[in-house]
């Protein structure tokens, strides 16, 4: 579903806007990870700290799809 990358390249504009996700997808973590750790509810603690393993898969995904976009690999 995330792979469907023709073979054009990005824009500047395009890739402005994916990194600029890629922080929100970040500071999102961190701000869900901060949250977990002062949370007294072990509910809302296990919400935050799904929460924060999404953002960090959604950031893996972004970066996967850039390096498969510019023909990078580990």
């Amino acid at each position: 579903m995330y792979n469907n990358f023709n073979s054009e390249q990005i824009s500047g504009k395009e890739l402005s806007y994916l990194t600029d996700t890629f922080k929100n997808e970040e500071l999102m973590a961190k701000l869900c990870v901060q949250a977990a750790v002062h949370c007294q509810s072990p509910s809302l603690k296990h919400t935050m700290t799904q929460l924060a393993q999404e953002r960090l898969q959604h950031m893996s995904i972004l970066t996967n799809a850039l390096q498969q976009q510019s023909g990078l690999t580990h």
